[in-house]
């Protein structure tokens, strides 16, 4: 009797765990989509990814790469991926667009500091030297954003200049070709316009401090069904940006080889990134905080620029995910 007794309370144990397993198994066994572009900052994930600090977290992650903002940001509309580093004016759009799938924003990744540029062939010596041009820039709203805080000043708007949409590699070409006569970049690809004296920075979002902000945000499926999950997905951004302060020449370059750039490179791209640490996340992420003040702030400017409509939420934050 003891050894039946005991039998069956070793046979209620397992089939517990085995319980709790399942449970646990939906999210363990599908990776964690995350869609990127080809910013400095994001290629955290990826070392996060190649060093398996996602699977100590108890998660496989899968970095989808795509060529354009846009084609970022479809991805995540169509829901073919499950979370998204992205810009706040590309958050917002995505409102825009599926207003079901708005993200859920749940950790800033880092603050621009001059690293998105308005660059121009260096006879235009100011903004308001675009009057007319052609200017090249993404079919996204921090392209437009960057170019109407560059102009607004001198009382200039979309319409003033000869708008003209590619990727960013082939925005980059055709000024080299003199097709455009200024576009809006982002390193790396400006890498190479800011080392020839023939361009100019007319603008960068230095001047615009805590307004091109990056985060991670999330489909509001995955928030609902599987905080833990996003909680482990947050885990492993900190998990990478530690290891690489302990291993900082091998996590470079092994950032650096996936961007197609030198490790130096890389590292002067790093000094244009401000990167909040796990402090200050609590702040940022707050009600009435810095994230929650400029999506306000840019709600109100793409609606006065005729690209909001009223109506369209905005992204959700989930501050409590960051700890």
């Amino acid at each position: 009797m003891k050894r039946r007794g005991l039998l069956a309370g070793v046979v209620g144990s397992a089939a517990l765990a085995l319980g709790l397993v399942s449970c646990l198994a939906p999210w363990r066994e599908r990776p964690v989509r995350l869609a990127i572009v080809d910013w400095p900052a994001y290629e955290y994930f990826y070392l996060a990814s190649r060093k398996g600090l996602d699977r100590e977290q108890g998660f496989s992650l899968q970095v989808d790469q795509f060529g354009s903002l846009q084609d970022q940001r479809r991805a995540f509309s169509r829901g073919d991926v499950d979370a998204i580093a992205t810009t706040l004016p590309e958050a917002i759009a995505i409102c825009r667009e599926v207003p079901a799938r708005c993200p859920v924003i749940v950790l800033v990744l880092d603050d621009s500091n001059g690293a998105d540029q308005l660059i121009a062939d260096a006879p235009l010596r100011s903004p308001a030297d675009l009057k007319g041009k052609r200017v090249g820039l993404e079919r996204s709203v921090l392209g437009e954003f960057m170019l109407l805080s560059a102009m607004r000043p001198h009382g200039l708007g979309l319409a003033d200049v000869q708008l003209r949409y590619d990727s960013p590699k082939a925005l980059v070409a055709q000024l080299k070709r003199g097709a455009l006569d200024a576009v809006v970049t982002y390193v790396p690809h400006s890498d190479a316009l800011l080392a020839d004296p023939r361009w100019r920075v007319l603008f960068s979002s230095s001047e615009i401090p805590g307004e091109v902000v990056d985060v991670l945000a999330v489909s509001p499926e995955l928030q609902r069904s599987n905080q833990p999950l996003v909680a482990a997905l947050v885990r492993s951004w900190w998990a990478s940006r530690q290891l690489a302060q302990q291993e900082p020449q091998q996590s470079t370059a092994l950032m650096a080889q996936r961007q197609g750039v030198t490790s130096e490179q890389f590292l002067l791209s790093q000094r244009l990134i401000r990167y909040p640490d796990q402090a200050q996340q609590a702040e940022l992420l707050a009600p009435s905080g810095p994230v929650q003040r400029t999506l306000l702030q840019l709600q109100a400017q793409m609606r006065q620029a005729n690209r909001l409509p009223q109506g369209v939420p905005l992204p959700q934050i989930a501050p409590e995910l960051v700890r």
